[in-house]
């Protein structure tokens, strides 16, 4: 069965090392105080920020064909299959400043998924979501873990964290 985990964190940096809790079909949410500091990536991890991680110069497919191009793994999908999972099937000659605020976030996950990392670190993916939007994003998320992807959601709501199966406390 694949699980789902939400971490509330206390103030302050830390909530990066706590990706060693996420084992593959896991989707853990940490809810740090934070530090803003962006995390050190390594191979088998994708990053998913409050803002897509796109380039506004490159149309949605291309920022997810140079994620996979720079990737040090090889990815098993490619561009449109990935766009299809994200429900962003038909925009990938959109550019980034066209997509509503959850088109952009269903890119971000598109762009983190090109390497096909065996660990996604979203960064307040919800952020600049309104409430459904954000609950949709997290249910994407959720969608990837169900796929074998580890998920990690630092955030601060804990309506996101609620869609996690369990909840450990980290003070």
């Amino acid at each position: 069965m694949r699980r789902r985990a939400a971490v509330l964190a206390g103030p302050g940096p830390g909530s990066v090392p706590l990706v060693r809790y996420a084992v593959p079909g896991e989707c853990v949410a940490v809810l740090p105080a934070g530090s803003g500091d962006a995390p050190v990536v390594a191979a088998g991890v994708g990053v998913l920020l409050r803002r897509g991680n796109l380039f506004g110069h490159l149309t949605v497919e291309q920022n997810v064909l140079l994620a996979g191009r720079l990737s040090t793994r090889r990815a098993p999908e490619n561009a449109a299959d990935l766009l299809e999972l994200t429900g962003l099937g038909g925009r990938g000659a959109a550019y980034p400043d066209t997509l509503s605020a959850l088109e952009g976030s269903r890119a971000g996950v598109a762009v983190a998924l090109a390497g096909a990392p065996e660990v996604v670190l979203a960064d307040e993916p919800a952020g600049e979501l309104d409430g459904l939007a954000a609950l949709e994003l997290m249910d994407l998320l959720c969608a990837v873990a169900r796929r074998g992807t580890a998920v990690v959601v630092a955030t601060r709501d804990p309506d996101i964290a609620a869609a996690a199966h369990r909840i450990v406390r980290v003070a």
